[in-house]
């Protein structure tokens, strides 16, 4: 709980993406500790003190990379949005679509032989590109 919060504002939750990367910056913010320009995330209290403001610029999508093995989960690279999940699997070459508001759960991927057509490789093609946008951001060091 944020002290800074008004009591009768305590308890709401935002639906905007809160990543583990926004927590550092969320911490030292509440410090008044200035947050390190080569910190990627974000200072989770401007959805809650400021949320009109904060939600025009808060982001609508992350990428994600998991650099795993064959005897966990293997590496994987994501690109997420509240309506789809776009992944690629390396060490597999396989890549992966989900409609997360049809299919929550991810059970139904969308590259499959079965539900592949020219709308879902449209959003496959646009979200590779993004997520390898992004990717090269994170390398970077930009703010995500």
């Amino acid at each position: 709980m944020d002290p800074r919060l008004k009591k009768t504002k305590r308890g709401g939750k935002v639906s905007e993406f809160a990543l583990n990367i926004d927590l550092a910056p969320t911490m030292l913010a509440a410090a008044k500790v200035d947050v390190p320009q080569q910190m990627q995330g974000r200072d989770l209290a401007n959805l809650y003190l400021n949320p009109e403001e904060a939600k025009k610029s808060w982001r609508q999508e992350f990428f994600y990379e998991w650099i795993g093995d064959m005897t966990d989960l293997p590496s994987n690279n994501a690109l997420v949005r509240k309506d789809k999940k776009y992944i690629q699997w390396p060490q597999w070459t396989t890549e992966q679509l989900f409609d997360l508001e049809a299919d929550p759960y991810e059970e139904m991927d969308l590259n499959d032989e079965k539900y592949r057509n020219n709308a879902n490789s449209a959003i496959m093609d646009e979200m590779r590109t993004r997520m390898l946008e992004l990717q090269q951001l994170a390398i970077a060091g930009a703010k995500m």
